[in-house]
């Protein structure tokens, strides 16, 4: 499937030759492509999520006064809930591109 497949599909939607053709195959392809590139993107969130946490330890740790600390414990907690919220976001994404086409397959749309 190239970029001219998926026009030549809008060009008979638009004619109204075939009604789902060109739709479903552009849903199809950008869920297909967007499942791939999202396994990448939760490692990558979770390598940064894991590195940026570590640096918050170090900072913990090495904090002089108590006042340092508890900023320092403070944005620890915000850095792994927000590493969380994205890590799981990109998932539930992922599992939507992955399964949407399986799901949302029965929907066709009427012809004249």
């Amino acid at each position: 499937m190239n970029f001219f497949d998926l026009a030549l599909g809008f060009m008979q939607l638009a004619d109204g030759e075939d009604p789902t053709g060109g739709l479903n195959t552009l849903a199809e392809e950008i869920f297909k492509y967007a499942a791939i590139i999202l396994v990448p993107v939760m490692i990558i969130v979770a390598a940064g999520g894991i590195f940026y946490s570590i640096y918050l330890g170090v900072n913990l740790a090495r904090a002089d006064s108590a006042d340092k600390r508890t900023e320092a414990k403070a944005r620890m907690i915000n850095a792994i809930i927000g590493f969380v919220c994205i890590f799981v976001l990109v998932l539930l994404m992922w599992l939507f591109c992955k399964y949407a086409p399986d799901i949302f397959g029965w929907v066709t749309y009427p012809t004249d």
